[in-house]
């Protein structure tokens, strides 16, 4: 007899059907709901740079990096100044900091930026933190440690992570950073109606794939251990990650400044000149 995760994958690669249909499905056969839902809050929707982003990627130089079956893209702009990593948001790309790596650049900066797993030019459909923050820290194995971390959204959650798995920065920027992964889960159960019953199903198998608790994914309770200065950027109109969470997330460490930006939302903030000077002017000494 065929096990869940069986007939999920025969969902998901043999018959031709839209993930509406297998969330049907899932509804009427709850034993594979949680599959299913875990399935849906980790696909990623992959996200064309466009073509002032793909000029700013064809300066770097475009490697490549095999973890598992993972295939992933990295883009090196060299430098001879300290090394600043960029881990973009969820279903983003390096290319959204393509306003910011010039300005980087002009400053001599040595700039990597990394297409997490089932993101931009990296292979998958999937993606996740822990997994994201594990192949950071691969990365990270073959580049160095960087000195500085520069981060949207998602990449804040994931930059944590692979600080916990070993990873050293001295700085860190923190773009409208999420506070814990549960927030999250929650705000998906609500919008999909999901009975208690759904959301723990939905949670085991979530907890399975990253192969710890979800609760321990919550970078306010990670901040206190790390030394490093944190910048944080945020803007008060964010729909998708409240301003509340940055607050948090800036109080968590020891060393932090937050900036509060008006009306620039969750995305305009990575193409806004006084977001790119706040970052600059950080990198370059301001003590916080």
């Amino acid at each position: 007899m065929e096990n869940n995760s069986t007939i999920v994958r025969t969902l998901n690669r043999v018959y031709p059907v839209t993930m509406e249909e297998k969330w049907a499905f899932a509804r009427r056969r709850p034993i594979f709901f949680g599959y299913v839902a875990a399935a849906y809050f980790l696909s990623t929707q992959k996200q064309k740079p466009s073509r002032k982003e793909m000029d700013v990627l064809a300066l770097a130089k475009q490697k490549e990096i095999q973890v598992k079956e993972h295939r992933i893209q990295y883009f090196h702009w060299k430098g001879e100044k300290e090394t600043v990593l960029l881990i973009h948001g969820w279903n983003g790309h390096t290319g959204n900091f393509s306003r910011i790596v010039p300005a980087l650049l002009e400053e001599g900066y040595n700039v990597i930026g990394i297409d997490l797993p089932g993101h931009g030019f990296s292979s998958g459909r999937y993606s996740n933190i822990v997994l994201s923050a594990k192949i950071v820290h691969k990365l990270v194995e073959e580049i160095g440690n960087p000195e500085v971390i520069i981060t949207h959204s998602f990449g804040g959650a994931v930059a944590t992570v692979a600080q916990e798995l070993g990873v050293i920065a001295n700085k860190l920027v923190y773009i409208a950073p999420p506070l814990r992964l549960e927030i999250l889960r929650e705000s998906f159960n609500t919008y999909y109606q999901l009975t208690e019953k759904e959301s723990e199903s939905m949670r085991d198998v979530l907890e399975r794939k990253v192969k710890q608790p979800l609760s321990s994914l919550d970078l306010e309770k990670a901040g206190p251990k790390f030394d490093n200065s944190l910048l944080v950027i945020h803007d008060e109109d964010d729909l998708e990650i409240p301003f509340t969470m940055g607050l948090a997330v800036s109080r968590a460490w020891k060393n932090s400044k937050l900036v509060k930006t008006k009306g620039l939302g969750h995305k305009m903030i990575l193409r806004t000149e006084s977001v790119k000077d706040e970052i600059i002017s950080f990198l370059k000494g301001i003590n916080i």
